[in-house]
């Protein structure tokens, strides 16, 4: 269910009323200008912006949508023109255009997926494994991860819990995450206006994993959605963009959609 009143708005009163309430006998200093504002681990303003964040991930099942990825690393630059759908948890179906066709296909229904070329006619398929996408378009995600960050946000990590945050002089606001052990694990940024902006995913021996930034949101279905995604991976020393051309979230996905099925060519829907 999707909050009925913006974030933005939500947390906006959340602070009124705190600002309005004080606390007995005691009232803090105001902030200097242009420093960060520590929150605590359950300030109101965080439990606004994770939990309408949460919601209108939820609410996101399924995205049909053409898009432009980007790739850069070591092996160069490229640009991939797709039509892409894809469900939750890990279907997925992209067709890579080239010259007015459809060049390539790859169909997954989660658990089997199938690859092919049009133009030498190549096939494979298979189990799906966790570098299916990274041997097929370069991309180091899991299908899984791949289908979250798409629906706008990343993959959930069980075990991680909110220690503490900051709002910034520029109204965005952090969030930081720890894992069980106490190490840090995630940081979330969030817009002076609700949206999710950045997040990072640290490993449990301090390495950065990947940094995602979220951009250009509009409206779509009565939500605002990214219609530009920026991937940063240091491990493999790669960048990603996705740029949305239109998106439809919830589409019907029948099984089909995630089924390969040669005649000629394959065609796009």
């Amino acid at each position: 269910m999707i909050p009925t009143a913006p974030v933005a708005a939500r947390a906006a009163w959340v602070l009124a009323v705190l600002g309005a309430v004080g606390c007995a006998g005691f009232r803090a200093p105001p902030p200097t200008p242009g420093t960060p504002v520590p929150l605590a681990a359950g300030d109101p303003l965080l439990s606004v912006l994770m939990d309408g964040w949460a919601q209108t991930l939820a609410s996101r099942t399924a995205l049909r949508s053409g898009v432009v990825l980007g790739l850069s690393g070591p092996q160069g630059d490229r640009r991939l023109n797709q039509n892409v759908v894809l469900a939750r948890p890990a279907r997925l179906r992209m067709e890579i255009q080239a010259f007015l066709t459809t060049a390539a296909v790859l169909v997954a229904d989660g658990s089997h997926y199938d690859y092919f070329q049009s133009l030498n006619r190549y096939r494979e398929s298979g189990p799906v494994h966790p570098l299916l996408l990274w041997q097929i378009a370069g991309v180091p995600l899991t299908l899984e991860q791949a289908v979250e960050f798409l629906l706008g946000g990343p993959p959930p990590r069980p075990g991680l819990h909110r220690v503490a945050g900051e709002r910034l002089p520029d109204g965005t606001v952090t969030v930081e995450l720890q894992d069980a052990a106490g190490r840090r694990a995630r940081r979330l940024r969030f817009g002076s206006e609700g949206p999710l902006r950045e997040v990072e995913d640290w490993s449990p021996d301090g390495r950065l994993r990947w940094r995602v930034g979220y951009d250009r949101y509009r409206p779509v279905g009565g939500q605002p959605f990214a219609h530009e995604i920026e991937f940063e991976f240091p491990r493999y020393r790669s960048r990603a963009t996705v740029a949305f051309r239109s998106v439809e979230l919830n589409p019907a996905t029948p099984a089909r959609l995630f089924e390969l099925h040669v005649s000629g060519e394959e065609k796009a829907d």
